[in-house]
């Protein structure tokens, strides 16, 4: 007789858990690689990593695209905020997971431990990670393209359509890549520094699409 596999709601077998939480118990440093599917759990769709949004059609797909990109922001600025005041509103309303309180946990347990994630929702920090490296930037910081003064938020709320650098006036940025952007070469370099370092345990979470920089430290860790 066969016995039934269990899983959890996010479909990861148990058996698989159980194997990783032994392993935990056997180490001192360990990177974190967690993706979407973690923060799906808190109620938040993803769109090639872009949070608050579902794609249904192949129409959507290209409207989001093209609304979230550097070419929209600089033509038809508010175009791209109208869709930012959307997401800004999904992820202010989501809340961390017991996927984040339990790598807060282990932050606690291990000697050292370091979050690499490709959200930009802050939902790590939210539940009290600190050791976080963000990929593909955060949604709630802003940065002024002409000045370069960068500033942290909690969400959106009450800012114009769209919001305004208040040292010169031009249009604020979310200092995350939009489409047709590089990623930000800072979080690469940070990325670099803790891998020299090195690693006991490297354990991704809720990776859907494991880009080349995300393979490498699991390549490097077999």
């Amino acid at each position: 007789m066969t016995r039934a596999r269990s899983t959890t709601r996010s479909g990861i077998r148990r058996e698989a858990i159980d194997a990783v939480g032994m392993l935990l118990t056997q180490v001192r440093s360990a990177l974190f690689i967690t993706g979407p599917g973690l923060t799906s759990e808190s109620g938040l769709p993803h769109y090639r990593g872009i949070p608050g949004l579902l794609r249904k059609t192949a129409n959507d797909a290209r409207a989001i695209e093209t609304a979230l990109s550097i070419d929209t922001l600089q033509r038809k600025p508010k175009v791209t905020w109208r869709f930012l005041f959307a997401i800004d509103e999904q992820v202010c309303a989501a809340m961390p997971n017991r996927g984040h309180e339990v790598l807060v946990g282990l932050e606690h347990c291990l000697a050292r431990t370091v979050i690499l994630t490709v959200n930009v929702d802050r939902l790590h920090q939210r539940a009290g990670s600190h050791n976080v490296i963000e990929m593909h930037g955060a949604l709630h910081d802003l940065r002024c393209p002409r000045c370069e003064i960068s500033t942290r938020h909690a969400g959106y709320a009450g800012f114009p359509l769209p919001p305004l650098c208040a040292t010169c006036g031009a249009v604020l940025r979310p200092d995350m890549p939009l489409f047709g952007e590089p990623l930000p070469p800072d979080a690469f370099t940070r990325l670099q520094t803790e891998i020299e370092i090195g690693f006991d345990i490297v354990v991704a979470v809720g990776v859907v699409t494991m880009f080349p920089y995300l393979a490498r430290p699991i390549l490097i860790a077999k």
